[in-house]
């Protein structure tokens, strides 16, 4: 099959602004990532039954990305009250973190590792990406792309 697809650049500005006292602190930071050609982008209702929204895995099929292409993944809880537990897997950890009402959550590689303690042992790519909402069930958006 050939493609009609034109990879593309993704750029990603992260802009802080707060003023304290008529002091203005923040700044402006972009990623570049080059030659982008696939994007998932969706929203969804998590449920409190802790459901996976993205796999990582050795091909790109409905629910998965090919973990090898894994550039960007961003997660915004749309929910005004309730968080949402995110939890990353990565075949033998998990990272979990509390995604509050309103917020974001942004992974610019797909390595993590999660110890007990301070002792570092290994990156490891991450499988699994789940979200579980909290009290009630909440709509996130995602935005996964990969090369």
């Amino acid at each position: 099959m050939a493609t009609t697809v034109t990879a593309a650049d993704l750029t990603v500005t992260i802009t802080e602004s707060y003023s304290l006292n008529g002091v203005t602190y923040g700044n402006t930071q972009s990623k570049l990532y080059s030659s982008e050609g696939k994007v998932l982008q969706r929203i969804m209702t998590v449920s409190t039954s802790d459901p996976t929204i993205l796999n990582f895995g050795a091909t790109s099929s409905a629910g998965s990305v090919l973990v090898g292409n894994y550039s960007y993944f961003r997660i915004k809880n749309l929910d005004d009250t309730n968080f949402v537990m995110l939890s990353l897997f990565n075949g033998a950890d998990t990272f979990f973190y509390k995604l509050a009402a309103g917020d974001t959550f942004l992974l610019m590689n797909n390595e993590m590792d999660a110890v007990t303690g301070e002792a570092f042992a290994a990156f490891a790519d991450i499988t699994r990406i789940k979200a579980d909402a909290d009290t009630a069930a909440c709509d996130v958006e995602i935005l996964c792309v990969t090369t």
